[in-house]
């Protein structure tokens, strides 16, 4: 069941940024600021695996390399 998730989830997040940054712009009238709306998606997921990295159980994983 989780393996069909995370994939579920993914898609629906796309799904649902594909919809919603036309309307943005439209919202803020017109496409040069729109794509700022798909900024805070990276950035966690840059955060997240710094965060994970520091973890011990990441440290065991890699064998001491990080």
């Amino acid at each position: 069941m989780a393996l069909s998730m995370r994939p579920s989830a993914g898609f629906a997040l796309t799904v649902l940024a594909i919809w919603l940054t036309p309307r943005f712009a439209d919202f803020i009238g017109g496409w040069r600021w729109a794509f700022l709306l798909l900024v805070p998606g990276p950035l966690l997921g840059a955060a997240a695996m710094l965060w994970l990295r520091n973890l011990p159980e990441s440290v065991k994983m890699a064998g001491g390399l990080h």
